[in-house]
């Protein structure tokens, strides 16, 4: 396919970051910073601005983006609001591909004076060529091009493009999301979208080679029309996933002081997704289960039965097959020959085995256990926490010598269950979701919830950090199935 005309964004051959922080000590922590983290500067040429400094930790500063050497394809505007329109022109005499603005004070501020010089910036670098992300807005993360607004970034390429209106939101999806073993092709953080908005990066998006899974947190919709065709082109051939702020009153409000964003309500936004085959997300939670769903073995689920096994009590399998239910799944009981099977090495004492699977069979005999369950009649999911068992010291903080030592058990465990988990729906051809509760539970496993989820993604597992989650996560992918039917499978 021909280069999709956005694309030279995400792949600068250099970036000049201007108005890096004057001091050595200040420029830590900043845009350039970040960049060096990446290693941006391996790549590609990557250039600091500010013309009251002459270096910045060793790397020479330059007094303005005309200093710099040619070619620089991307800049990143740190300079005050006053500042900007005299940065637009060196950009067009610099022949630059795209400027970022993370400077704020134009068009969110609902004054129209500034609204006005927004807009004639725009125009200026439309005329000459030049595309503009935001302005107020954190910009880009590329992985593949090592690009990060924010240190910390794993640059382990993924398959998630994710479109953000907010850079604070942008970044919160990243980081629990990386946490949960999810990684990223590309993310884009937007702000007022005074020249490139939600639909220019949706139709970039649903051509990307590199991505799978397109998710996007919006406050208010620009060109309704063009947004609606975009997302319907995505959502066609991705599996895309939106999260809509500003559909309440109070959210209205702050989504306009915020980016200058006015909304539109829920039911008219639910009737877009649901006719461009997207998903609505309804909170942020919902957002980042989805998500984990969309790229890992959830999305192929059909069915409504849930085989629970494991959990630690009673009360856990009682309010778990509650939460089950009331999402519109099933617990149904074992078929009597399951039952049968299991009962030849699961003593009847102490256990059930009638799902909820409450139970504790003989080591060797655990897999028969997973097996049977998978193959019931009835079941078309299991829900299962880590069933390796630990020594009797592993879960403590005073059996490993050192904090390494047990964070590398600790993954070790992580692995094993995943492994185990694999297997299982390898084997029996049974969906397996992954629930692995936090805190005290968690460390009795001898296991962290970070390393069980990484682990879990890792093997292809959906995992989530409580039945209902999971449960609630299952029913929309199966909602989502359904009023999809026509159009290509989201497998």
């Amino acid at each position: 396919m021909p280069e999709h005309p956005l694309d030279p964004i995400f792949h600068p051959r250099a970036v000049a970051v201007i108005g890096v922080r004057s001091s050595r000590k200040d420029a830590f922590g900043s845009f350039y910073q970040s960049l060096r983290e990446a290693g941006y500067h391996e790549l590609g040429n990557l250039y600091p601005v500010n013309p009251k400094v002459d270096e910045i930790d060793g790397v020479k500063c330059y007094p303005s983006l005309l200093d710099t050497p040619d070619p620089v394809d991307h800049v990143i505007s740190q300079v005050p609001a006053a500042v900007a329109p005299q940065l637009v022109d060196q950009c067009i005499a610099k022949k630059v591909r795209s400027i970022h603005f993370f400077t704020a004070g134009f068009g969110e501020t609902g004054d129209e004076r500034l609204a006005a010089v927004e807009r004639e910036m725009i125009a200026k670098l439309r005329a000459a060529g030049i595309r503009a992300i935001g302005p107020n807005c954190m910009g880009l993360y590329v992985p593949s091009s090592r690009l990060a607004f924010m240190e910390g970034f794993s640059m382990e390429p993924g398959n998630v493009f994710l479109l953000s209106q907010s850079g604070a939101n942008a970044g919160e999806i990243v980081g629990e999301l990386t946490g949960r073993g999810v990684r990223f092709s590309k993310v884009v953080s937007y702000g007022n979208g005074a020249d490139l908005r939600a639909h220019d990066f949706l139709d970039y998006a649903a051509t990307d080679p590199e991505t799978d899974v397109v998710t996007a947190y919006i406050e208010g919709v620009q060109e309704g029309r063009a947004f609606y065709e975009a997302l319907k082109r995505c959502a066609r051939v991705k599996r895309t996933i939106i999260l809509k702020g500003g559909l309440t009153q109070s959210g209205t409000r702050a989504a306009h002081s915020h980016t200058g964003s006015l909304a539109g309500s829920a039911a008219i936004f639910d009737a877009v997704c649901r006719q461009s085959g997207a998903i609505r997300a309804e909170t942020m939670e919902e957002l980042h289960d989805l998500v984990v769903a969309a790229s890992t073995n959830t999305r192929r689920i059909t069915g409504r039965g849930v085989a629970l096994i494991g959990g630690g009590g009673g009360g856990f399998a009682v309010l778990s097959s509650d939460a089950i239910d009331r999402e519109g799944l099933t617990v149904p009981r074992m078929p009597a020959e399951a039952v049968r099977q299991m009962r030849e090495f699961i003593p009847v004492a102490g256990s059930s085995v009638n799902n909820p699977i409450d139970a504790n069979p003989p080591e060797e005999r655990m897999e028969d256990m997973l097996r049977i369950v998978a193959r019931a009649e009835g079941i078309d999911m299991v829900f299962m926490g880590p069933m390796y068992r630990p020594s009797r010291n592993q879960g403590s903080p005073d059996a490993q010598p050192d904090r390494e030592e047990r964070s590398k058990a600790q993954e070790e465990m992580a692995q094993k269950a995943a492994r185990q988990m694999r297997a299982l729906e390898d084997e029996t051809g049974t969906p397996v979701v992954g629930i692995v509760r936090s805190g005290r539970m968690a460390r009795r496993m001898g296991m962290s919830t970070e390393s069980f989820f990484e682990a879990a993604y890792k093997e292809g597992i959906g995992a989530y950090p409580s039945v209902a989650r999971a449960a609630r996560t299952v029913n929309q992918v199966l909602e989502w199935r359904r009023y999809r039917e026509g159009l290509p499978e989201i497998v």
